[in-house]
């Protein structure tokens, strides 16, 4: 018989039947601190950093596997780009580049102080930025290519995936690049991110559908970022002006 050391109950197995504890307990460990941490945490799926390889090197061949079914190793899709943005953030605001970015939004603000505003709390949450661009590039990725027999929930699987590399890819070149560069950060974030951006998803798409010719696929993938980012514009302008006029008395004090 065990004497289970969180209940007191007696029982025989592995776990006390009273309280769902495990019989055998480890001492704990720096180890066991770090992968509580880990775990609990962090929330990390264990095949984060192994996409982040594969959809560096072959971006092609590591989305359709997922699609196909191939899931394992890979972190979820939806976590891996909101964990991509988060670190992006953090990486931004570390280097000082984030409050430079703030600061800049507010001197232009000029006689439209709310919209600014608004646009600034979007700005502290990208994360939330991303998931409304990912749905407008979703539906043009799916338009264009929609005979590779994807459906558009499948393409939004595939960019939230690229989107995240982007955002990865982002933590090495947006500090750099800001440090060499003689243009304020959000002229820089602008033309920096945007091209890292089309770039990486140009040269993804026509590794995803390779049985097209390049040069189609590099124009339909320009297409798809132009009309994807100004859809997000569009709906982005329309969502902002309802908000403001329906509820700026109330909205104004949380993003001043």
């Amino acid at each position: 018989m065990i004497t289970c050391k969180n209940c007191g109950f007696e029982y025989e197995g592995k776990f006390c039947p009273q309280c769902g504890q495990k019989a055998k307990t480890k001492r704990i460990t720096n180890k066991a601190v770090l992968g509580e941490i880990r775990e609990r945490l962090l929330h990390f799926d264990q095949g984060f950093v192994y996409t982040i390889q594969q959809l560096f090197l072959r971006p092609g061949q590591t989305i359709r596997d997922y699609l196909a079914g191939k899931r394992v190793k890979y972190a979820k899709p939806i976590k891996f780009m909101l964990w991509a943005a988060a670190l992006n953030f953090l990486v931004l605001y570390y280097f000082g580049i984030y409050q430079e970015i703030l600061n800049q939004i507010s001197a232009q603000a000029g006689k439209d102080v709310s919209q600014v505003a608004l646009v600034q709390y979007i700005f502290r949450y990208p994360s939330l930025m991303l998931l409304l661009l990912i749905p407008n590039i979703a539906f043009f990725s799916w338009l264009f290519f929609r005979k590779t027999g994807y459906n558009y929930a499948e393409h939004i699987v595939l960019n939230a995936y690229l989107m995240g590399e982007v955002a990865i890819l982002g933590i090495v070149v947006n500090p750099l690049v800001t440090m060499m560069s003689p243009l304020p950060a959000l002229t820089y974030l602008t033309y920096a991110a945007k091209s890292l951006w089309v770039l990486y998803l140009l040269w993804a798409f026509g590794k995803i559908f390779p049985h097209q010719r390049i040069w189609l696929r590099w124009l339909q993938g320009l297409c798809i970022v132009a009309l994807g980012y100004g859809l997000l514009i569009v709906v982005f302008s329309l969502l902002a002006t309802v908000i403001i006029l329906a509820f700026k008395p109330w909205i104004m004090p949380y993003i001043q």
